[in-house]
């Protein structure tokens, strides 16, 4: 660089510097209206499948599309839990016949007792809506990709043994064979697949349990948590006192997925129950459950990264299979898991630099965001070929239907070689 250019580009970083630091401050502010711009966003991975994604980017000039390596979650679906609904409406009915509620609290005990009856043993049922975004991805999926589904089409499909996801599967494959009526589909589930679908599962029959979290990671956490949410302000809104009404230290976690789980739902639910909550505080009830889901499926400094590491034996399935589908005639391979399996995964591929080390709490949002991992969260590995270059095949990664960033070099915006893929992911880290 010459004198002149380094002293031209001074002078620009120069006058660059304070809209430079203006934004690193306003980082955390625009995570926050990125969070409350969707109504169902502060839920974390309770929150609502995305709509209006757009047609992918196409490939470059002479390839074309020929295999799908798929991997999504359950759609929407009540709270999980066999006991959840009935516990939740035990403690408010206790405080209630008590006189311990406050005015707020008692609007929000009456708004829950008129849709509790609705919820009851629906403990983590799948929904309508649920089933309904699984055939919207179904049909994402032939219409970005039709020459897949040129001549007779054969899919292999993998579930856990969860109904929930079982019937999210049958959605998908039911709304595929409707739109491709030469479709061939072969399905199979259980633990046999449990160690690639949800390894954290103690059916998986390789189930390691993670190491706890150290007392150094559980006090950055716990003060953060504190500092950022003021539980026991809130609780004081709802009850003039919680002594014997079986509040435990759940309550609040409970409280953030009965809230926030009702955008899942097929019926309306009384705005005093939705909003029991203010903005301010589903931002930072986000912000808490965000860090938490980091520390748990991510690479957060000084947590044992198991839930992270063991997806690649997800990564590498991907890899083996593809060989294996090609060799049999198979163009789409189809897995059906959890959110638990989903956001560790995802984190692993470092989708989006969703694998970042980030060690202040206060940072992880900037990178790691639990809404990308919602119900019916989905990640597509969409394969390439050209007769020009029969032996580079390109691939093009979609979380939730979006175009999505692989820590890979790009042959063209949003496309990676497979060999990049498979020289970095065909391993088993742990």
């Amino acid at each position: 660089m010459n004198t002149s250019i380094r002293k031209l580009f001074l002078c620009l970083l120069l006058a660059l510097m304070p809209e430079m630091l203006l934004f690193a401050q306003e980082d955390h502010q625009w995570a926050k209206q990125d969070v409350l711009s969707e109504p169902s966003r502060w839920g974390g991975t309770f929150g609502v499948y995305p709509e209006g994604q757009p047609l992918p980017p196409r490939p470059p000039k002479g390839y074309k599309p020929f295999y799908i390596s798929h991997m999504g979650r359950h759609g929407s679906r009540f709270v999980d839990g066999s006991q959840f609904y009935p516990k939740m409406y035990s403690i408010w009915k206790t405080a209630d016949e008590k006189g311990l509620l406050t005015p707020e609290g008692k609007k929000f005990f009456e708004a829950y007792a008129e849709v509790y009856p609705k919820m009851l043993y629906h403990e983590g049922i799948l929904t309508l809506k649920g089933q309904r975004q699984h055939r919207q991805i179904a049909s994402q999926i032939y219409r970005n990709y039709p020459e897949i589904f040129k001549g007779k089409t054969n899919l292999v499909a993998l579930s856990t043994e969860s109904s929930r996801v079982i019937v999210s599967m049958l959605c998908c494959l039911d709304e595929l064979s409707d739109l491709d009526r030469d479709l061939t589909i072969q399905v199979d589930y259980g633990r046999p697949y449990y160690a690639m679908l949800i390894p954290e599962s103690h059916s998986n029959p390789n189930y390691k349990a993670m190491e706890p979290f150290t007392e150094e990671a559980r006090a950055r956490y716990e003060q953060f948590a504190k500092a950022v949410f003021d539980e026991e302000g809130v609780i004081g809104r709802w009850f003039t006192s919680t002594e014997g009404i079986g509040i435990d230290d759940s309550f609040m976690y409970d409280m953030m997925q009965l809230v926030s789980d009702s955008e899942n739902l097929d019926f309306p639910v009384p705005a005093a129950l939705t909003e029991v909550f203010t903005p301010e505080e589903r931002y930072a009830i986000w912000r808490v459950q965000n860090y938490s889901d980091y520390m748990y499926t991510g690479v957060a400094p000084g947590v044992d990264r198991r839930r992270f590491l063991e997806m690649s034996v997800a990564a590498k399935d991907i890899i083996d299979r593809f060989e294996e589908d090609l060799s049999n005639g198979v163009s789409i391979r189809m897995r059906f898991s959890h959110d638990t399996a989903l956001a560790p995964l995802i984190s692993y591929l470092g989708v989006n630099g969703m694998d970042a080390m980030i060690s202040d709490p206060y940072d992880v949002e900037k990178v790691w965001r639990s809404y990308d991992i919602p119900m019916a969260c989905n990640f597509q590995l969409v394969f390439f070929r050209s007769k020009k270059a029969p032996d580079e095949i390109l691939v093009q990664a979609l979380l939730n239907g979006f175009c999505a960033s692989l820590p890979l070099p790009e042959v063209a915006p949003g496309f990676y070689r497979w060999s990049d893929f498979k020289a970095k992911f065909d391993k088993l880290a742990i």
